[in-house]
């Protein structure tokens, strides 16, 4: 237990340094990025507990001025992620893309390009066609969370239509590789508590 939480702890460090790294900008939003933290937390929650997530976006708290309803809403989607690689659910993979879906189509800009929203059809059909395992759920959970975190976007930001229409594109490839990355960083975790657990033993 003790070895652990100390794997834990180590994981969740290299995390917090992951989290400084950007991995892509945010188009249409003027100055955000996406860190790695992107895929790191998601893989941290899945390996330990979600409580880590939610203690990052705590700790994230404290580096900003003031904690508004806007920053809970952006961070909103490492949860989501986490809780959809941790469990494979209806709710999550089927639930949360189709409420997506329709939210998006619903918003005046949305509606202009709704063809973007078609992405939110792959966690429902790898909910019910692929056979789960840990790059099924890492996929899943990409795209469940790109569903939140663009319909937060849509409704408190200033996007275009035009805008949303020339990503679609570039999603394929961005999520993917923030399912690579969910993957990558779980058996990075995972040697982690390996090491520490041999150490104890040794």
């Amino acid at each position: 237990m003790i070895t652990k939480k100390i794997s834990a702890i180590i994981s969740f460090c290299c995390a917090m340094l992951l989290a400084f790294l950007p991995f892509n900008y945010i188009i249409g939003s003027k100055f955000a990025w996406f860190s790695c933290a992107t895929f790191a937390l998601p893989a941290l929650g899945f390996q330990y507990s979600l409580l880590y997530v939610i203690f990052y976006i705590f700790t994230k708290s404290l580096c900003v001025q003031t904690v508004s309803y806007l920053f809970i809403l952006h961070r909103l989607p490492l949860i989501v992620a986490t809780y959809t690689l941790q469990r494979r659910t209806m709710q999550y993979s089927i639930g949360l893309p189709l409420g997506a879906m329709i939210l998006f189509c619903l918003h005046p800009v949305g509606s202009q390009a709704f063809y973007y929203s078609w992405y939110w059809f792959i966690p429902m059909i790898i909910y019910w066609f692929v056979q789960d395992s840990l790059y099924a759920r890492a996929v899943s959970a990409s795209f469940t969370a790109h569903a939140v975190g663009s319909v937060i976007w849509l409704y408190t930001g200033h996007i275009l239509a035009e805008t949303w229409m020339a990503l679609i594109p570039l999603v394929a490839v961005e999520r993917l590789l923030i399912a690579a990355g969910m993957v990558g960083c779980v058996y990075v975790f995972r040697s982690i508590e390996i090491y520490c657990m041999n150490k104890v033993v040794a």
